[in-house]
């Protein structure tokens, strides 16, 4: 049956599927013309800023969460290898002196002016002449500089003691250089201070246990890496996506105004979708 531009058939009878397709198509020409009339002062118009949608964002890196767990676990397993295969381990060593003020003063005195000579007394390892009788106490070549670097003291609060702690890739030798290092102290605070001999507190013992940086602190810090590496990407691509995602963004883009939209049946895949429409063609 052939039909007219009116939507008629030959007998003159109009046609219901032909007239609703001829309303369809003059509504789109009429959007269609009134973009046309609008599109000189689009393009007079300052471009709008884009926004960054933050829950979008939110929502678009949690379909992404498989791909943050996955470089969490790389990284994680790559900073334990490193650790594992790089790291040397350090050992530490203390030995505590106490001091004591002047002979013939009462306990009391003695505690007062021992608290404030453990300032000074801090000083003594920093001199050069105490690490050079600990490398001839113990025959080693340390530079100073070197031995500085191993050696720390602390003085705890309201206490009169010294805690004197060497770090050093060999248990055996940190003991020994702590131990070496009191005795040394000794002798200088007693030559060249003019006041009594501090006390041995405690001596150093060998440690059996490494306190440098632990191979689960590398993976833990390789975990929070990988972490952040992946966010970052992720939000790099997020903002540098710039494919419509709405209607509105279509009409923007390509000017073409959208008389439909069809929501997605999630309980279709594509194979399915396809084969269903096959069986219904």
């Amino acid at each position: 049956m052939k039909y007219d531009e009116t939507g008629r058939g030959q007998n003159g009878a109009p046609d219901p599927a032909n007239s609703r397709e001829a309303q369809a198509l003059a509504e789109l020409l009429r959007r269609m013309n009134a973009q046309d009339g609008q599109q000189p002062s689009a393009q007079r118009a300052a471009p709008a800023e884009k926004t960054i949608d933050l829950v979008e964002l939110f929502y678009y890196v949690l379909t992404k969460i498989h791909f943050i767990v996955l470089g969490a676990l790389i990284c994680a397993v790559l900073a334990g290898m490193y650790a594992s295969a790089n790291t040397v381990p350090i050992y530490s060593a203390t030995s505590k002196l106490y001091i004591i003020g002047q002979t013939g003063t009462s306990i009391i005195a003695d505690l007062q002016i021992g608290s404030y000579l453990t300032m000074d007394y801090q000083e003594v390892f920093r001199t050069w002449e105490v690490h050079q009788m600990v490398n001839e106490a113990l025959g080693t070549d340390y530079s100073y500089s070197m031995l500085q670097g191993m050696v720390s003291v602390e003085n705890p609060e309201d206490t009169a003691v010294l805690y004197i702690t060497v770090r050093n890739p060999d248990a055996q030798m940190a003991a020994d250089m702590a131990n070496a290092y009191a005795d040394a102290a000794k002798r200088f605070i007693t030559e060249t201070m003019g006041t009594d001999e501090p006390s041995t507190f405690s001596i150093a013992l060998v440690p059996s246990v490494a306190s440098s940086i632990s191979v689960t602190r590398y993976v833990i810090m390789g975990v929070l890496l990988g972490t952040v590496l992946v966010l970052g990407v992720l939000v790099v691509l997020f903002l540098t996506d710039n494919r419509p995602k709405s209607p509105d963004d279509l009409m923007e883009c390509a000017g073409i105004p959208t008389l439909a939209v069809l929501p997605k049946n999630p309980n279709l895949s594509g194979d399915q979708a396809h084969r269903k429409k096959v069986k219904r063609a």
